[in-house]
């Protein structure tokens, strides 16, 4: 039997486990869109871009990797994943990440300067925070589909392995 969840958008309602679920997948798909059209790649984005909250997006990132049996799909999951880092508060518009020339550079640091490092220090937590939260996810998901695979200590012909390996 599927428990029920409150329904946020109407507290009348509960969702099922399947619900959610598929609520999680939804989510999940609508943000590997977004990064389909917005090709963020080493950009720092406005988390208002996102279509939902981030927190939202973390934890349906971490419940369909839960989900996922196929080890190669939980990897690419959790790379998207690892993009939310990229989406920061009160970004505006979106900030250009790609190298450039250290000459030159005046070694007074202005209040741009100062905010752009904040920012960047901000993405480079959030990133490791990702990394560690959706690899765990990932490596509990990893550990309970190779038990499913185990076999009985007892063999077809009625023989037994003590030690439960064939």
């Amino acid at each position: 039997m599927a428990r029920a969840f409150g329904n946020p958008s109407d507290p009348e309602t509960e969702w099922s486990d399947t619900e959610i679920l598929a609520t999680a997948h939804e989510l999940v798909q609508t943000f590997l869109t977004l990064l389909r059209l917005e090709r963020p790649r080493n950009d720092i984005l406005d988390a208002r871009c996102l279509p939902a909250s981030k927190s939202s997006l973390i934890s349906a990132f971490r419940l369909v990797i839960a989900t996922e049996a196929r080890g190669d799909v939980r990897e690419a999951l959790s790379s998207a994943g690892h993009i939310l880092a990229q989406f920061q508060d009160r970004v505006g518009t979106r900030i250009p990440v790609t190298p450039a020339c250290a000459t030159n550079v005046d070694p007074t640091r202005t209040t741009a300067a100062n905010v752009l490092e904040e920012i960047l220090r901000q993405v480079d937590e959030d990133t490791r925070r990702l990394r560690d939260l959706l690899g765990k996810a990932s490596s509990i998901t990893e550990s309970r589909f190779q038990h499913r695979h185990a076999r009985t200590p007892s063999h077809d012909d009625g023989t037994y392995t003590w030690c439960g390996h064939a």
